[in-house]
Protein backbone atom coordinates (compact mmCIF):
# COMPACT_ATOMS: atom_id res chain seq x y z
CA UNK A 1 0.00 0.00 0.00
CA UNK A 2 1.20 3.50 -0.75
CA UNK A 3 -0.03 7.04 -1.12
CA UNK A 4 0.22 8.07 -4.77
CA UNK A 5 -1.07 11.56 -4.33
CA UNK A 6 -1.70 13.89 -1.40
CA UNK A 7 -3.81 16.99 -1.72
CA UNK A 8 -4.36 19.49 1.11
CA UNK A 9 -6.55 22.56 1.35
CA UNK A 10 -6.26 24.95 4.31
CA UNK A 11 -4.62 22.24 6.38
CA UNK A 12 -2.32 23.61 9.10
CA UNK A 13 0.12 25.91 7.26
CA UNK A 14 -0.74 24.57 3.80
CA UNK A 15 -3.13 26.79 1.90
CA UNK A 16 -2.97 24.39 -1.04
CA UNK A 17 -0.76 21.37 -1.69
CA UNK A 18 -0.90 18.88 -4.53
CA UNK A 19 1.92 16.35 -4.22
CA UNK A 20 2.57 13.15 -6.17
CA UNK A 21 4.43 10.56 -4.11
CA UNK A 22 6.47 7.55 -5.26
CA UNK A 23 7.14 4.44 -3.21
CA UNK A 24 10.19 3.76 -1.07
CA UNK A 25 11.79 6.05 1.49
CA UNK A 26 10.51 9.63 1.27
CA UNK A 27 12.35 12.16 3.44
CA UNK A 28 10.85 15.57 4.25
CA UNK A 29 13.58 17.93 5.43
CA UNK A 30 13.28 21.39 6.92
CA UNK A 31 13.54 23.52 10.02
CA UNK A 32 10.98 23.33 12.79
CA UNK A 33 7.49 24.76 12.18
CA UNK A 34 7.81 24.60 8.38
CA UNK A 35 5.19 21.87 7.81
CA UNK A 36 7.07 18.56 7.79
CA UNK A 37 5.01 16.86 10.48
CA UNK A 38 1.83 18.29 8.98
CA UNK A 39 2.32 16.03 5.95
CA UNK A 40 2.43 12.92 8.13
CA UNK A 41 -0.47 14.15 10.21
CA UNK A 42 -2.57 14.57 7.06
CA UNK A 43 -1.81 10.99 5.96
CA UNK A 44 -2.76 9.69 9.41
CA UNK A 45 -6.06 11.58 9.28
CA UNK A 46 -6.80 10.07 5.86
CA UNK A 47 -6.23 6.63 7.42
CA UNK A 48 -7.92 6.99 10.81
CA UNK A 49 -9.86 10.29 10.62
CA UNK A 50 -7.87 11.38 13.68
CA UNK A 51 -4.69 13.33 14.30
CA UNK A 52 -1.83 11.69 16.17
CA UNK A 53 -0.66 15.12 17.33
CA UNK A 54 -3.71 16.70 18.95
CA UNK A 55 -7.08 15.77 20.40
CA UNK A 56 -8.54 19.09 19.23
CA UNK A 57 -9.12 18.45 15.54
CA UNK A 58 -10.11 22.04 14.82
CA UNK A 59 -6.41 22.89 15.23
CA UNK A 60 -5.68 21.41 11.81
CA UNK A 61 -7.77 24.10 10.10
CA UNK A 62 -5.48 26.82 8.76
CA UNK A 63 -5.76 30.08 10.63
CA UNK A 64 -7.97 32.51 8.66
CA UNK A 65 -9.10 29.79 6.24
CA UNK A 66 -12.01 31.41 4.37
CA UNK A 67 -14.32 28.40 4.66
CA UNK A 68 -13.28 27.50 8.23
CA UNK A 69 -12.51 23.94 7.18
CA UNK A 70 -9.52 21.82 6.17
CA UNK A 71 -9.59 19.15 3.46
CA UNK A 72 -7.30 16.13 3.12
CA UNK A 73 -7.47 14.01 -0.02
CA UNK A 74 -5.35 11.00 -0.85
CA UNK A 75 -5.17 8.62 -3.79
CA UNK A 76 -4.00 5.22 -2.56
CA UNK A 77 -2.77 2.12 -4.38
CA UNK A 78 -3.51 -1.10 -2.52
CA UNK A 79 -3.82 -4.74 -3.53
CA UNK A 80 -3.89 -3.84 -7.20
CA UNK A 81 -6.73 -1.33 -6.83
CA UNK A 82 -6.97 2.41 -6.32
CA UNK A 83 -8.78 4.18 -3.51
CA UNK A 84 -9.68 7.85 -3.08
CA UNK A 85 -10.23 9.14 0.45
CA UNK A 86 -11.41 12.60 1.47
CA UNK A 87 -11.66 13.89 5.02
CA UNK A 88 -13.00 17.38 5.71
CA UNK A 89 -12.67 18.82 9.20
CA UNK A 90 -14.50 21.99 10.20
CA UNK A 91 -13.55 24.61 12.75
CA UNK A 92 -16.89 24.95 14.53
CA UNK A 93 -15.74 27.86 16.68
CA UNK A 94 -17.52 31.16 16.02
CA UNK A 95 -16.45 32.45 12.62
CA UNK A 96 -14.18 35.45 12.41
CA UNK A 97 -14.03 37.94 9.63
CA UNK A 98 -13.21 35.41 6.92
CA UNK A 99 -15.17 35.40 3.69
CA UNK A 100 -17.85 32.76 3.01
CA UNK A 101 -16.61 29.40 1.83
CA UNK A 102 -16.01 29.12 -1.89
CA UNK A 103 -15.85 26.00 -4.07
CA UNK A 104 -12.29 24.86 -4.61
CA UNK A 105 -10.90 24.06 -8.07
CA UNK A 106 -10.91 20.40 -9.05
CA UNK A 107 -7.64 18.52 -9.43
CA UNK A 108 -7.11 16.19 -12.38
CA UNK A 109 -7.21 12.89 -10.46
CA UNK A 110 -9.29 13.84 -7.45
CA UNK A 111 -12.33 15.99 -8.23
CA UNK A 112 -12.96 18.65 -5.65
CA UNK A 113 -16.15 18.42 -3.63
CA UNK A 114 -18.11 21.62 -3.06
CA UNK A 115 -17.23 23.53 0.08
CA UNK A 116 -19.85 23.31 2.81
CA UNK A 117 -20.68 25.81 5.54
CA UNK A 118 -19.12 25.09 8.89
CA UNK A 119 -22.43 24.90 10.71
CA UNK A 120 -23.43 21.68 8.92
CA UNK A 121 -20.79 19.27 10.21
CA UNK A 122 -17.57 18.85 12.16
CA UNK A 123 -16.09 16.06 10.07
CA UNK A 124 -17.02 14.53 6.76
CA UNK A 125 -15.52 11.35 5.30
CA UNK A 126 -15.85 10.09 1.74
CA UNK A 127 -14.34 6.92 0.25
CA UNK A 128 -14.41 6.79 -3.53
CA UNK A 129 -16.93 9.61 -3.41
CA UNK A 130 -19.34 7.79 -1.08
CA UNK A 131 -20.08 9.28 2.37
CA UNK A 132 -18.87 7.03 5.18
CA UNK A 133 -18.82 7.15 8.96
CA UNK A 134 -15.46 7.95 10.50
CA UNK A 135 -15.37 4.51 12.15
CA UNK A 136 -15.79 2.89 8.73
CA UNK A 137 -12.65 4.59 7.45
CA UNK A 138 -10.46 2.41 9.66
CA UNK A 139 -8.81 -0.33 7.64
CA UNK A 140 -9.26 1.38 4.28
CA UNK A 141 -5.79 2.93 4.48
CA UNK A 142 -3.54 1.40 7.13
CA UNK A 143 -0.65 3.27 8.72
CA UNK A 144 1.86 2.74 11.49
CA UNK A 145 3.00 5.96 13.14
CA UNK A 146 6.05 6.58 15.28
CA UNK A 147 6.79 9.99 16.77
CA UNK A 148 8.97 11.00 19.75
CA UNK A 149 5.87 11.15 21.94
CA UNK A 150 5.31 7.45 21.28
CA UNK A 151 8.12 6.69 23.70
CA UNK A 152 5.21 6.93 26.14
CA UNK A 153 4.26 3.47 24.92
CA UNK A 154 6.90 2.22 27.32
CA UNK A 155 7.24 4.82 30.08
CA UNK A 156 3.88 6.58 29.92
CA UNK A 157 0.58 5.78 31.62
CA UNK A 158 -1.36 2.58 30.79
CA UNK A 159 -3.79 4.59 28.65
CA UNK A 160 -1.01 4.98 26.05
CA UNK A 161 -0.55 1.22 25.77
CA UNK A 162 -4.27 0.56 25.61
CA UNK A 163 -4.56 3.17 22.86
CA UNK A 164 -1.81 1.41 20.94
CA UNK A 165 -3.62 -1.93 21.21
CA UNK A 166 -6.93 -0.40 20.18
CA UNK A 167 -5.63 1.50 17.15
CA UNK A 168 -3.78 -1.55 15.88
CA UNK A 169 -6.77 -3.86 16.22
CA UNK A 170 -9.29 -1.34 14.92
CA UNK A 171 -7.34 -1.03 11.67
CA UNK A 172 -7.66 -4.73 10.93
CA UNK A 173 -10.76 -5.90 12.80
CA UNK A 174 -13.82 -3.61 12.41
CA UNK A 175 -15.92 -5.73 14.84
CA UNK A 176 -13.31 -5.01 17.53
CA UNK A 177 -13.71 -1.29 17.00
CA UNK A 178 -17.49 -1.50 17.19
CA UNK A 179 -17.32 -3.59 20.36
CA UNK A 180 -14.88 -1.11 21.89
CA UNK A 181 -17.18 1.81 21.14
CA UNK A 182 -20.15 0.00 22.68
CA UNK A 183 -18.04 -1.04 25.67
CA UNK A 184 -17.15 2.56 26.50
CA UNK A 185 -20.82 3.54 26.33
CA UNK A 186 -21.63 0.73 28.77
CA UNK A 187 -18.84 1.89 31.08
CA UNK A 188 -20.30 5.39 31.15
CA UNK A 189 -23.82 4.14 31.91
CA UNK A 190 -22.64 1.66 34.51
CA UNK A 191 -20.42 4.20 36.31
CA UNK A 192 -23.33 6.62 36.52
CA UNK A 193 -25.50 3.85 37.96
CA UNK A 194 -22.85 2.93 40.53
CA UNK A 195 -22.78 6.54 41.75
CA UNK A 196 -26.56 6.68 41.99
CA UNK A 197 -26.56 3.45 43.99
CA UNK A 198 -23.91 4.91 46.30
CA UNK A 199 -26.17 7.91 46.84
CA UNK A 200 -29.12 5.56 47.49
CA UNK A 201 -30.93 6.82 44.41
CA UNK A 202 -31.02 3.38 42.73
CA UNK A 203 -31.22 -0.25 43.82
CA UNK A 204 -28.07 -2.38 43.44
CA UNK A 205 -30.09 -5.06 41.65
CA UNK A 206 -30.12 -2.77 38.60
CA UNK A 207 -26.45 -3.64 38.07
CA UNK A 208 -27.19 -7.18 36.91
CA UNK A 209 -28.13 -6.06 33.41
CA UNK A 210 -25.06 -3.84 33.05
CA UNK A 211 -22.77 -6.56 34.42
CA UNK A 212 -23.93 -8.83 31.64
CA UNK A 213 -23.53 -6.12 28.99
CA UNK A 214 -20.01 -5.25 30.20
CA UNK A 215 -18.90 -8.88 30.25
CA UNK A 216 -20.27 -9.72 26.79
CA UNK A 217 -18.34 -6.81 25.27
CA UNK A 218 -15.23 -7.06 27.45
CA UNK A 219 -14.37 -10.69 26.76
CA UNK A 220 -13.95 -10.38 22.95
CA UNK A 221 -11.88 -7.23 23.47
CA UNK A 222 -9.52 -8.92 25.93
CA UNK A 223 -9.23 -12.05 23.81
CA UNK A 224 -8.35 -9.98 20.74
CA UNK A 225 -5.70 -8.06 22.68
CA UNK A 226 -4.20 -11.26 24.06
CA UNK A 227 -4.10 -12.79 20.57
CA UNK A 228 -2.38 -9.74 19.10
CA UNK A 229 0.27 -9.67 21.86
CA UNK A 230 0.94 -13.37 21.33
CA UNK A 231 1.40 -12.74 17.60
CA UNK A 232 3.59 -9.68 18.18
CA UNK A 233 5.87 -11.40 20.70
CA UNK A 234 8.30 -13.09 18.31
CA UNK A 235 8.84 -10.22 15.83
CA UNK A 236 9.05 -7.66 18.65
CA UNK A 237 11.68 -9.72 20.46
CA UNK A 238 13.70 -10.16 17.28
CA UNK A 239 13.51 -6.49 16.35
CA UNK A 240 14.37 -5.39 19.87
CA UNK A 241 17.50 -7.54 19.81
CA UNK A 242 18.53 -6.00 16.49
CA UNK A 243 17.86 -2.43 17.64
CA UNK A 244 19.14 -2.68 21.21
CA UNK A 245 22.32 -4.51 20.22
CA UNK A 246 25.08 -4.37 22.79
CA UNK A 247 23.27 -1.85 24.97
CA UNK A 248 25.43 -0.44 27.71
CA UNK A 249 24.02 -0.40 31.22
CA UNK A 250 21.83 2.57 32.02
CA UNK A 251 24.44 5.34 31.67
CA UNK A 252 23.12 6.96 28.47
CA UNK A 253 26.51 6.82 26.80
CA UNK A 254 24.86 7.08 23.41
CA UNK A 255 26.57 10.43 22.87
CA UNK A 256 29.86 8.59 22.46
CA UNK A 257 28.26 6.42 19.79
CA UNK A 258 27.47 9.57 17.84
CA UNK A 259 31.19 10.15 17.44
CA UNK A 260 31.93 6.58 16.42
CA UNK A 261 31.96 6.85 12.65
CA UNK A 262 32.27 3.12 12.13
CA UNK A 263 29.03 2.47 14.02
CA UNK A 264 27.28 5.42 12.42
CA UNK A 265 28.23 4.44 8.90
CA UNK A 266 26.74 0.98 8.65
CA UNK A 267 23.76 -0.82 10.18
CA UNK A 268 24.28 -4.05 12.00
CA UNK A 269 23.61 -7.24 10.08
CA UNK A 270 20.84 -8.13 12.54
CA UNK A 271 18.95 -4.90 11.82
CA UNK A 272 19.33 -5.21 8.07
CA UNK A 273 17.57 -8.60 8.18
CA UNK A 274 15.46 -8.10 11.28
CA UNK A 275 12.15 -9.09 9.74
CA UNK A 276 12.00 -12.79 9.02
CA UNK A 277 15.32 -13.88 10.56
CA UNK A 278 16.45 -15.36 13.84
CA UNK A 279 18.47 -13.24 16.25
CA UNK A 280 20.54 -14.07 19.31
CA UNK A 281 19.00 -13.06 22.64
CA UNK A 282 20.09 -9.77 24.18
CA UNK A 283 22.33 -9.82 27.22
CA UNK A 284 19.46 -9.23 29.66
CA UNK A 285 17.38 -11.89 27.94
CA UNK A 286 14.92 -11.63 25.06
CA UNK A 287 12.18 -9.04 25.14
CA UNK A 288 8.91 -10.36 26.51
CA UNK A 289 5.54 -8.68 26.01
CA UNK A 290 3.31 -9.39 29.00
CA UNK A 291 -0.41 -8.72 28.66
CA UNK A 292 -1.90 -8.03 32.08
CA UNK A 293 -5.69 -7.72 31.94
CA UNK A 294 -7.45 -6.62 35.09
CA UNK A 295 -9.55 -9.78 34.73
CA UNK A 296 -7.30 -12.59 35.95
CA UNK A 297 -9.44 -15.52 34.89
CA UNK A 298 -8.78 -17.69 31.83
CA UNK A 299 -9.40 -16.04 28.45
CA UNK A 300 -9.19 -19.24 26.41
CA UNK A 301 -11.98 -21.75 25.96
CA UNK A 302 -15.67 -21.27 25.38
CA UNK A 303 -16.52 -17.56 25.29
CA UNK A 304 -19.81 -18.02 27.14
CA UNK A 305 -17.94 -19.65 30.03
CA UNK A 306 -15.48 -16.74 30.23
CA UNK A 307 -18.36 -14.24 30.12
CA UNK A 308 -20.12 -16.05 32.96
CA UNK A 309 -16.93 -16.05 35.06
CA UNK A 310 -16.44 -12.31 34.49
CA UNK A 311 -20.04 -11.63 35.53
CA UNK A 312 -19.44 -13.63 38.73
CA UNK A 313 -16.28 -11.66 39.50
CA UNK A 314 -18.17 -8.39 38.98
CA UNK A 315 -20.73 -9.56 41.53
CA UNK A 316 -17.93 -10.18 44.05
CA UNK A 317 -16.62 -6.65 43.45
CA UNK A 318 -20.00 -5.01 43.78
CA UNK A 319 -19.53 -3.32 47.14
CA UNK A 320 -16.10 -2.01 46.20
CA UNK A 321 -17.37 -0.57 42.92
CA UNK A 322 -20.35 1.06 44.61
CA UNK A 323 -18.10 2.61 47.27
CA UNK A 324 -15.79 4.00 44.58
CA UNK A 325 -18.55 4.85 42.12
CA UNK A 326 -16.33 3.47 39.35
CA UNK A 327 -15.82 0.40 37.15
CA UNK A 328 -12.79 -1.45 38.49
CA UNK A 329 -12.70 -4.51 36.24
CA UNK A 330 -12.48 -4.73 32.47
CA UNK A 331 -10.35 -3.86 29.43
CA UNK A 332 -10.23 -0.18 30.46
CA UNK A 333 -7.90 -1.30 33.27
CA UNK A 334 -5.64 -3.53 31.16
CA UNK A 335 -1.86 -3.16 31.17
CA UNK A 336 1.04 -4.21 28.95
CA UNK A 337 4.52 -4.79 30.38
CA UNK A 338 7.92 -5.08 28.67
CA UNK A 339 10.51 -7.36 30.25
CA UNK A 340 14.04 -8.29 29.20
CA UNK A 341 14.67 -11.43 31.17
CA UNK A 342 13.16 -10.44 34.50
CA UNK A 343 13.98 -6.73 34.13
CA UNK A 344 11.04 -4.36 33.74
CA UNK A 345 12.30 -2.07 31.00
CA UNK A 346 9.74 0.64 31.72
CA UNK A 347 11.25 1.09 35.18
CA UNK A 348 14.83 -0.11 34.94
CA UNK A 349 15.67 0.07 31.24
CA UNK A 350 17.95 2.74 29.86
CA UNK A 351 16.56 5.45 27.64
CA UNK A 352 18.09 3.67 24.67
CA UNK A 353 16.46 0.37 25.60
CA UNK A 354 13.09 2.03 26.04
CA UNK A 355 13.36 3.62 22.61
CA UNK A 356 14.29 0.24 21.14
CA UNK A 357 11.24 -1.38 22.76
CA UNK A 358 8.91 1.28 21.36
CA UNK A 359 10.41 0.99 17.87
CA UNK A 360 10.31 -2.81 17.95
CA UNK A 361 6.67 -2.74 19.03
CA UNK A 362 5.76 -0.38 16.19
CA UNK A 363 7.51 -2.55 13.61
CA UNK A 364 5.83 -5.64 15.04
CA UNK A 365 2.53 -3.78 14.64
CA UNK A 366 3.38 -3.21 10.98
CA UNK A 367 4.11 -6.92 10.45
CA UNK A 368 0.85 -7.88 12.20
CA UNK A 369 -1.29 -5.55 10.09
CA UNK A 370 0.33 -6.84 6.90
CA UNK A 371 -0.25 -10.46 7.90
CA UNK A 372 -3.91 -9.77 8.73
CA UNK A 373 -4.80 -7.65 5.70
CA UNK A 374 -2.37 -8.83 3.02
CA UNK A 375 -1.36 -5.19 2.50
CA UNK A 376 1.70 -3.52 3.95
CA UNK A 377 0.85 -0.40 5.97
CA UNK A 378 2.45 2.95 5.25
CA UNK A 379 5.10 3.74 7.86
CA UNK A 380 5.19 7.32 9.19
CA UNK A 381 8.33 8.30 11.13
CA UNK A 382 8.02 11.80 12.56
CA UNK A 383 11.37 13.26 13.66
CA UNK A 384 12.45 10.02 15.32
CA UNK A 385 16.06 10.05 14.11
CA UNK A 386 16.90 13.01 16.34
CA UNK A 387 15.86 10.87 19.32
CA UNK A 388 18.19 7.99 18.40
CA UNK A 389 21.93 7.52 18.52
CA UNK A 390 23.80 7.00 15.26
CA UNK A 391 23.79 3.20 15.35
CA UNK A 392 20.07 2.96 16.05
CA UNK A 393 19.35 5.36 13.19
CA UNK A 394 21.20 3.10 10.79
CA UNK A 395 19.63 -0.04 12.25
CA UNK A 396 16.10 1.36 12.10
CA UNK A 397 16.41 2.49 8.49
CA UNK A 398 17.96 -0.84 7.56
CA UNK A 399 15.04 -2.68 9.16
CA UNK A 400 12.51 -0.72 7.06
CA UNK A 401 14.60 -0.65 3.88
CA UNK A 402 12.31 -2.97 1.91
CA UNK A 403 8.98 -1.47 2.96
CA UNK A 404 6.71 -0.23 0.19
CA UNK A 405 6.46 3.34 1.47
CA UNK A 406 8.04 5.14 4.41
CA UNK A 407 7.50 8.84 5.10
CA UNK A 408 10.22 10.29 7.33
CA UNK A 409 10.69 13.83 8.62
CA UNK A 410 14.06 15.23 9.66
CA UNK A 411 15.42 18.61 10.67
CA UNK A 412 19.11 17.96 10.12
CA UNK A 413 20.26 16.14 6.99
CA UNK A 414 23.24 14.78 8.89
CA UNK A 415 20.84 12.63 10.91
CA UNK A 416 20.24 10.54 7.80
CA UNK A 417 22.82 7.76 7.30
CA UNK A 418 24.59 7.76 3.94
CA UNK A 419 23.11 4.42 2.89
CA UNK A 420 19.58 5.70 3.45
CA UNK A 421 20.29 9.03 1.80
CA UNK A 422 21.48 7.29 -1.34
CA UNK A 423 18.14 5.54 -1.87
CA UNK A 424 15.76 8.19 -0.48
CA UNK A 425 13.64 10.71 -2.34
CA UNK A 426 14.32 14.02 -0.63
CA UNK A 427 11.85 16.89 -0.27
CA UNK A 428 12.60 20.36 1.06
CA UNK A 429 9.83 21.81 3.25
CA UNK A 430 9.73 25.55 3.85
CA UNK A 431 6.81 27.72 4.95
CA UNK A 432 4.05 25.36 3.84
CA UNK A 433 5.66 24.61 0.47
CA UNK A 434 7.31 21.38 -0.62
CA UNK A 435 9.90 21.00 -3.37
CA UNK A 436 11.66 17.83 -4.50
CA UNK A 437 15.43 18.02 -4.11
CA UNK A 438 17.70 17.04 -6.95
CA UNK A 439 19.52 13.72 -7.02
Amino acid sequence: MRIERLRLTDFRNYRELDLALPGGLLVFRGRNAQGKSNVLEAVSIAATSRSFRTTSEREVVRWSAPGHFARVEVAVARRGESLDVEVVITDTSPPGTGAPALPLPAAPALPAAPALPAALFRKRVRVNGTPRRAIDLLGQVTVVIFAPTHLDLVIGPPTERRRFLDMTLCQVHPPYCRALSQYHRVLTQRAALLRRIREREEDAHALAYWDDQLARLAVPIMRARASFIARAQEPAARLYTALAGEEETDTEEADTEEADTEEAGAPTEDAAHAIGTEAAPAREGPLRLIYRPSYTGPLVGDEAVVVADLVERLAHLRQREIAQGANVLGPHRDELAFLAGDVDLATYGSRGQQRSVALALKLAELAYIESETGDQPILLLDDVLSELDARRRADLLAAVRDLEQVLLTITDATDLPEEARARARMYRVRGGRIAAEAG
